[in-house]
């Protein structure tokens, strides 16, 4: 009865829409900069829609990016209505996000085109915690709601990015006001006790922009387990808050931004294991985990002249991760407690000079510096093993400098190149250089059409986390030593592509193929003890590792009420010591996502994610998942509109086809994705009426 309910719920609300689609239509609340005001200023925030700034740290056209990109505006985040980061990243070709049980707020870890040594950025400033247990990035705290546009850059990015930026770059920037003050207020609810309250208040003119956001979102989980059904006590609780400031200075050439961020998620762990020779799964009643995430950038952009920019960022990332495995009497021993408290802190430094040397030429410099701490201790009981304490710290500090050089000949022939002198207080110099190219010609006797060959080259270097090399874990039935050994992955990477364009772009074709090598890869290894049964485990560099594939993708947009993507990625990877296929890695992966607002009322959204099963472990015989095919619908229609006033109805519904979606494997437990759930609920914006006319953003 449950899943008829969903499926008429979900026909209902298709069904208030025509099904004859307008030529014109009014866009809703999508947030996107004003034209005519971003030619005059230098700003971050006014990258326009096919613009990237993150390829090289200054906006540019995306024709003249010799790697693969892919961009997410503010108008599709609002389309898709996802308050998940990991959500919204899934819907993206080659970039698929590993939730640790499928449920939200579960541990996650971002993989492009196969491994997860990938660098996430937040206005500018490397995001990613020291405490991690790999190289990658973790999605689950992020709240979309606060987010301007994300750029998607695949590839090694060593010499734009620095360290930990193989894979490729995520960089993300936060929203910043424009226009009268305006205050945004959304309310939704949903099954397995699902709700998000937002208040937002924003605004911004010529000499100085606000943005202010609070977030809280919640829900039940809803995670099942092999033999164990659903899982009771899978709750997800995250509080976000955001503010971003900027002020005008030097007649509008220059700008000074403080942009700060809180995050305090709590993560309920439903899933234990009984302390009993041999210990089992069950269903613990008081497991959680609890994040707190702190992040403040200070930054300083000035534009001199025309021949000249330069722009300062200073950031601060605190990360307290906290984990609690109570007594209970389920476990197999009443007594067994255990915790684990983490603190890591990152200061990062980062300047870039760009000079436009002649019309066709742009040379860039830059600095930068980073210094990491961390400190964590255990503390873990057991009826047998009585108390055990685990203590340790450690830091790094690290230099980079950095040149990169772009040629553009007649807006044709783009050639990029540069390299990255990265100086590292444990790991010692490295030099990562990077090479790209790009020709874009107008297509033989095919008018309003243009064919983009593209490539690009680079070599990267992926430092261990300060985790991976000092985090030390001693409980009755595992062992997790430290391995302060660890050496630096080195990575030398390639791809080649070509992008076709038919009837002024509005029909796109994409295809390309990539291929990465990795020297001395960080995984990690283990095995039980046939006596104890106690597992112990290390952080180990192996000896090489392959990843290559192929990647597609088609969009479609012949209208500007309707907007269509398809993408395929093949992925063959290989641990070439024990010859298996790296964990997490799905070998074949199709996403769809459709974008149609039939009329000025109804806005609707539909994506589909389908996926092959992933290995667990980098071994011969390790714990597989089966694939699964997630369907998502969501849609947004406005049920009022004044002059200053909207009020619009939201909702989404997930996982439509009620699949077992299985998102992680250990011996015969598979642990599931919650079947068919959804959230709907009301939004409202309300601009403040201006006497007078004033020049905005």
């Amino acid at each position: 009865m449950k899943k008829m309910f969903y499926a008429m719920l979900a026909m209902a609300f298709i069904s208030v829409m025509p099904m004859q689609a307008v030529e014109e239509v009014v866009e809703l609340d999508l947030d996107t900069p004003d034209e005519k005001s971003s030619d005059k200023l230098i700003l971050y925030g006014d990258v326009k829609e096919k613009e990237i700034y993150s390829y090289s740290n200054y906006a540019e056209s995306i024709e003249s990016a010799g790697a693969s990109v892919d961009i997410i505006t503010r108008k599709e985040i609002t389309r898709q209505n996802s308050p998940l980061l990991s959500e919204l990243l899934n819907q993206t070709g080659s970039l698929f996000v590993q939730n640790a049980n499928g449920s939200d707020g579960s541990v996650s870890s971002v993989r492009l085109r196969g491994t997860d040594r990938v660098r996430m950025t937040i206005d500018g400033i490397r995001a990613d915690r020291t405490s991690m247990t790999s190289t990658g990035v973790e999605p689950q705290f992020l709240l979309t709601d606060d987010l301007e546009r994300i750029e998607i850059i695949r590839g090694p990015q060593g010499n734009l990015a620095g360290t930990n930026a193989s894979g490729g770059l995520i960089a993300m920037q936060t929203r910043r006001g424009r226009g009268p003050l305006s205050i945004e207020m959304g309310s939704e609810m949903g099954n397995l006790g699902t709700f998000k309250e937002r208040l937002a208040v924003m605004g911004g003119n010529h000499s100085i922009d606000y943005y202010m956001g609070l977030t809280w979102f919640k829900t039940d989980g809803g995670m099942s387990a092999t033999g164990l059904g659903d899982i009771r006590n899978d709750d997800y609780n995250n509080l976000n808050i955001v503010t971003n400031i900027g002020k005008r200075i030097l007649d509008e050439k220059a700008e000074v931004r403080n942009i700060f961020r809180f995050s305090r998620a709590r993560k309920d762990l439903g899933v234990g294991y009984q302390q009993s020779y041999p210990y089992g799964i069950y269903q613990s009643p008081n497991n959680y985990g609890l994040n707190y995430d702190i992040m403040n950038v200070l930054s300083y952009s000035h534009s001199p002249n025309e021949k000249y920019n330069y722009d300062a960022k200073f950031g601060v990332y605190h990360n307290e991760s906290n984990s609690y495995v109570l007594p209970d009497n389920l476990s197999g021993d009443p007594f067994y407690e255990s915790i684990s408290k983490i603190n890591s802190t990152r200061l990062n430094f980062v300047t870039q000079h760009n000079y436009n040397v002649t019309d066709w030429n742009t040379l860039s410099v830059g600095y930068n510096f980073e210094t990491e701490f961390i400190d964590g201790h255990t503390r873990d009981v057991a009826m047998w093993t009585g108390t055990v304490l685990n203590g340790y710290s450690g830091n790094t500090i690290q230099n980079d400098v950095f040149v990169n050089d772009l040629i553009n000949i007649k807006d044709k022939l783009f050639i990029r190149g540069g390299a990255r002198i990265i100086n590292n207080s444990d790991f010692g110099t490295y030099v990562t250089p990077n090479v790209s190219a790009a020709l874009v010609l107008p297509t033989f006797n095919l008018e309003g059409s243009k064919t983009k060959f593209r490539t690009s080259w680079g070599q990267s270097v992926n430092n261990p986390t300060l985790y991976q090399r000092f985090g030390t874990m001693n409980s009755s039935y595992m062992q997790s030593l430290a391995n302060p050994n660890l050496k630096a992955e080195k990575m030398e990477s390639w791809d080649v592509g070509v992008t076709q364009s038919f009837f002024d772009e509005k029909l796109t074709i994409d295809f390309g193929y990539f291929n990465s090598d990795y020297k001395d890869y960080i995984g990690y290894r283990g095995e039980t003890d046939p006596i104890t049964w106690v597992y112990v485990g290390q952080y180990v560099n192996v000896d090489s590792a392959r990843i290559q594939g192929y990647e597609g993708k088609i969009t479609w947009e012949p209208k500007p009420w309707l907007k269509a993507i398809a993408s395929y990625t093949y992925t063959d990877s290989e641990d070439k010591t024990t010859h298996a296929d790296l964990p997490g890695c799905p070998r074949n992966s199709i996403k769809g996502t459709i974008y149609w607002i039939p009329n000025e009322i109804v806005n609707l959204y539909a994506g589909v994610e389908a996926n092959s099963g992933r290995y667990m472990s980098a071994t011969q015989n390790s714990d597989k998942t089966n694939g699964y095919v997630d369907v998502k619908l969501g849609g947004k229609v406005r049920l009022l509109k004044t002059e200053n006033t909207e009020i619009s109805l939201n909702g989404t519904v997930y996982n439509l086809l009620d699949q077992d979606i299985s998102m992680y494997k250990t011996g015969p437990t598979s642990y599931y994705a919650p079947g068919i759930h959804f959230r709907a609920g009301l939004f409202m914006k309300y601009t403040l009426p201006q006497k007078e006319k004033v020049e905005t953003l």
